[in-house]
């Protein structure tokens, strides 16, 4: 037995048929394992609720001596406060990794969201999170992880989507809290981009524009469905899904299920007359359960080729530069629409605002279930107000409000 240095351990002999321990003099339990493979690693043997322990600390050359006995030194003081740091190392193999709390997330949290939630979920994840942090323990993320992951999304140009990937990343890390996983969540405190929310919408003109272009256009399903849109306010995925069951034409309604909304809850809303029209027209056409049927019995998923196409004709459109392409079909494209098909909504709201409609009553035609969501559409009572403003001025008796400047002049002569 002797003061292990690292000239020493070069030196050890190796052994012909089973592995040779040389113990350290100076840190108890520490010494140096030689095989007969010529195989040098640094041991650990320590006694911990009645039952003799050994653990591997690391190869040499990888570990010196010096670092080795540090750690040795380490364990050992753990080992006097209670601990058992080769227990402690079996469950940490076990530990679940952030590809694990993906599984998780996916098998126990998705299912409750709306379907295209949970696809663009699962398309952070793998796109973005896993990619990147997959192998990791998720006891072993750090704030720093959940930053750089943020940092690296907004410096390839997608700075909200780096806030999206952040919002399901917290929330899986809150589960992994609830499921014993870990006891804080990184995630927490990232300085998050700052957004500016989309806020076009169609002008009238544009409106007949795009009527016209959609009278021309050769599937009329598809464009039933943007004619639907926008008489409704409603999102895409809720008109694409929608079934002939959920209609009272009789009586104008429609009763969305809370499986095909937004905040899963039942949604129930009037028709007007041009709409019930509409709907009538294509119910005389219709051979299934789905107002627009698509594949296989399903209905359709997109509308975007025929959307691009209106608006082409339309001239709601903008030279596409190579920041405005994306990858697939739309790298032939020469132009892109300058509105999306969710500004349809917009327009909607836009228009019940423009009429006078409180902001209550624009909330609850679009299925709004918090009050603050629809606040931004306040924007749009710019010219109800002007006009209520002028009423009130207009209904002001006397010439006591006048400034001298201001008080409009009394014809006389041959003015009058």
């Amino acid at each position: 037995m002797a003061r292990l240095i690292d000239r020493t351990v070069r030196a050890l002999p190796t052994p012909k048929d089973r592995a040779k321990i040389t113990w350290d003099d100076e840190t108890k339990g520490f010494g140096v394992c030689v095989y007969p493979t010529g195989r040098r690693s640094f041991v650990l043997d320590y006694r911990c609720n009645g039952r003799q322990r050994r653990m591997v600390i690391g190869q040499y050359p990888d570990w010196s001596v010096a670092a080795a006995r540090d750690e040795a030194r380490k364990f050992r003081r753990a080992v006097d406060g209670g601990a058992d740091p080769l227990s402690d190392r079996y469950s940490a193999r076990g530990a679940p990794t952030v590809q694990d709390l993906f599984q998780r997330y996916m098998k126990e949290h998705a299912p409750s969201k709306a379907e295209r939630s949970r696809k663009d979920d699962e398309g952070m994840w793998r796109n973005e999170i896993l990619p990147r942090l997959g192998k990791l323990k998720v006891a072993e993320v750090r704030p720093a992880d959940a930053d750089k992951l943020h940092r690296e999304i907004t410096a390839s140009g997608r700075p909200v989507r780096a806030n999206r990937v952040i919002e399901v990343f917290r929330k899986s890390l809150n589960l992994a809290i609830r499921w014993g996983w870990i006891s804080q969540n990184p995630g927490t405190g990232v300085k998050r981009n700052q957004e500016e929310h989309r806020t076009r919408y169609l002008s009238l003109e544009e409106i007949v524009r795009l009527g016209e272009a959609m009278d021309g256009h050769p599937d009329q399903k598809a464009v039933n469905a943007i004619r639907l849109l926008l008489l409704t306010g409603a999102r895409k995925g809720e008109v694409l899904s929608a079934t002939w069951s959920q209609f009272d034409l009789e009586n104008g309604t429609w009763t969305r299920p809370s499986s095909h909304t937004k905040q899963k809850r039942e949604h129930r809303v009037p028709l007007s007359a041009t709409t019930v029209q509409l709907l009538s027209d294509m119910k005389r056409d219709a051979t299934g359960p789905y107002l627009f049927p698509g594949k296989n019995g399903r209905p359709m998923t997109d509308i975007q080729k025929t959307w691009e196409v209106v608006c082409q004709e339309a001239g709601l459109v903008e030279l596409a530069g190579e920041s405005g392409r994306k990858k697939g079909r739309r790298d032939q494209l020469t132009h892109i629409p300058t509105v999306w098909v969710h500004d349809l909504r917009r327009t909607y709201a836009s228009l019940l605002a423009s009429s006078g409609h409180s902001l209550q009553v624009i909330g609850a035609l679009l299925g709004h279930s918090q009050a603050q969501t629809t606040q931004r559409y306040a924007h749009l009572f710019e010219d109800p107000l002007r006009q209520a403003t002028e009423t009130v001025s207009k209904l002001i008796p006397g010439d006591g409000l006048w400034s001298k400047e201001s008080k409009p002049r009394e014809k006389v002569g041959d003015e009058a």
